[in-house]
């Protein structure tokens, strides 16, 4: 490779020498330097007009010639032969350290979401009829007819290092006909590129909408620019980043927001007797190996109802059925910080299982997972890197109180519980903040159609146009 690597996209119609190079921010101990391409403050104006009309050109095509080509694109990506495949998993794993087995695993669980079947159950849950994109449609309820009109501009900030995440984003964008600006994250930003590339070949019109560029998190005037031109922004990032990116936007402005989030798993005694102890044990490791545990959908800790199974015997079979999986799909090279940062808790963990009775503590000879056993939920650090707390709960009906100190971050929760139990604590868990729920096993695969963060993030971008009350409408009962 060479040292010094360019992770934008740019849409035919841009030239390049116009644009300035911002270096990626990757870490002192990064094995490969990456710029971005994007223009000065002062000509993001400019590059909008551009925008605007391939927006335009994007707004020619139907909605249903856009899934196809999305569809098309990723069942190309699905062959783990596929050039722009093998060349994004060969970039992934320099930019990120995740193993190839791991970075596979990513991009085979999120782009497999993005196929025709799903897409379209997408648009029928949030829109109703997907045609609204492309013309008045008859709404009865209205007794008139409405059509939905997608952003011209959205900008896209992302943020973490998960394989193959852009494209979620990029996706609901496109879908309502909306040209986007991706600014990558330096944890990991070569994989947009290599998807917008692939598209191109696909449909050139989609891929001549989407600009992927960087700039560094401090650099306000670029954010600015960028949000400025935008009518919608979709952002992800911890608190600060996401109260830096409210800061810039306007009242005009739709805004879908997806800041820090905590997923957790829980079992009870009927679903183990149910399962089997090994079987739970390997769901779960599935679950927090995935990505390396670094999607927000992934499982922090495992909350164990106590009975002839205990929370210790979970425990034991995990770290075995985690040593498994990453026998299969390793964890990969952790950087030095996080490497440094991995051991000082386990060491932490390692005194305290010594320590105390209740619990225990097993790791990988390196540092390819961690499993705790600790008598109460006392802080999620959320870092990633497969590293699991057990925690005991007296009866199925504490596993919500037990899970209350993370309402406010709630997200995933793998439930294993049957019948009334687990419609009890699953209605608990909603109550409580969760916006999923799903088996163990299937914490890390959430489909599309799921309501992400517990919002209609296609339909929040969206705005509708109303026919009511007009002579028109009376005569008129077909579609426009």
């Amino acid at each position: 490779m060479s040292d010094s690597y360019c992770i934008s996209w740019l849409p035919s119609w841009v030239d390049a020498r116009t644009l300035h190079r911002a270096n990626v921010d990757s870490g002192d101990d990064a094995p490969l330097r990456y710029y971005g391409l994007r223009p000065a403050a002062q000509d993001w104006p400019e590059l909008r007009e551009g925008l605007s009309k391939a927006h335009e050109a994007l707004r020619q095509l139907t909605v249903a010639q856009i899934v196809e080509a999305l569809d098309k694109t990723c069942l190309r990506w699905a062959n783990r032969d596929f050039v722009h495949r093998v060349k994004a998993r060969q970039d992934v794993v320099a930019a990120t350290g995740f193993s190839p087995e791991a970075v596979d695993r990513s991009f085979d669980v999120e782009l497999g979401n993005y196929r025709a079947e799903t897409l379209n159950k997408v648009l029928r849950r949030e829109l109703g009829d997907p045609e609204v994109l492309d013309r008045f449609k008859d709404d009865s309820e209205l007794s008139g007819h409405t059509l939905a009109v997608g952003p011209r501009l959205t900008t896209v900030v992302c943020s973490g290092n998960v394989p193959g995440l852009p494209a979620l984003s990029l996706v609901r964008a496109m879908l309502v006909k909306s040209a986007v600006i991706v600014k990558v994250a330096s944890g990991e930003p070569t994989f947009a590129a290599h998807f917008v590339r692939s598209l191109a070949e696909v449909n050139p019109i989609l891929a001549d909408a989407v600009i992927v560029t960087y700039w560094r998190s401090d650099d306000v005037a670029a954010l600015h620019g960028a949000v400025e031109q935008s009518d919608a922004v979709i952002a992800y990032g911890g608190s600060e980043a996401c109260s830096a990116i409210r800061a810039h936007l306007g009242p005009h402005q739709r805004y879908v927001e997806h800041g820090h989030k905590v997923s957790a798993g829980a079992v009870t005694q009927n679903y183990l007797a149910s399962v089997g102890l090994q079987e739970v044990a390997r769901r779960a490791a599935e679950d927090i190996s995935t990505f390396n545990q670094h999607a927000c959908i992934a499982p922090q800790v495992f909350l164990v109802e106590q009975g002839r199974s205990s929370a210790r015997d979970f425990a034991e079979a995990l770290a075995q059925a985690m040593a498994e999986h990453a026998a299969d799909i390793p964890l990969g090279t952790v950087p030095a910080a996080d490497a440094a940062a991995l051991q000082i808790r386990r060491a932490s963990m390692a005194w305290t299982a010594a320590t105390d009775v209740e619990s225990g503590f097993w790791r990988a000879p390196g540092l390819d997972w961690t499993v705790t056993l600790a008598p109460e939920l006392v802080a999620v650090h959320g870092t990633g890197n497969r590293m699991v707390s057990v925690i005991p709960v007296a009866t199925a009906s504490d596993i919500p109180h037990a899970l209350r100190p993370l309402a406010s971050q709630l997200q995933n929760v793998g439930l294993g519980a049957v019948g009334e139990e687990f419609w009890t604590v699953a209605a608990e868990l909603g109550q409580l903040g969760a916006c999923r729920i799903s088996e163990p096993g299937r914490m890390a695969t959430p489909s599309v159609v799921w309501r992400h963060d517990g919002m209609p993030c296609v339909s929040r971008l969206v705005q509708w146009c109303d026919i009511e009350m007009h002579s028109e409408t009376a005569t008129h009962t077909g579609n426009r």
